[in-house]
């Protein structure tokens, strides 16, 4: 698996307080991973056991540069659950 996969992790209000509360770490990676690719791509990277792995794309968003109308790169967005006791380093 390439590290290229995972595009960088979700670091808002709501997923950080998601992260101490219920284990759970968002993530947003390629559009063409599966949920088994996902699993083992994390478990692999990090050491970790995912009991639940819930994914959604979001909408595209426009994106005006002058007189050009354009989108946003798609992506697709992880919620990773691991199991009690365990975590995710970000450094």
């Amino acid at each position: 698996m390439n590290l290229d996969l995972i595009k960088y992790p979700v670091i808002t209000e709501k997923t950080y307080l998601a992260m101490f509360k219920n284990r759970q770490y968002t993530f947003d990676v390629a559009l063409n991973l599966t949920k088994p690719q996902i699993k083992m791509l994390f478990e692999k990277l990090f050491g970790v056991n995912i009991l639940a792995i819930n994914t959604h794309r979001p909408p595209r968003h426009r994106v005006r540069v002058g007189m050009k109308l354009g989108y946003r790169p798609r992506f697709k967005r992880v919620i990773l659950t691991l199991k009690e006791g365990q975590s995710i380093q970000f450094n």
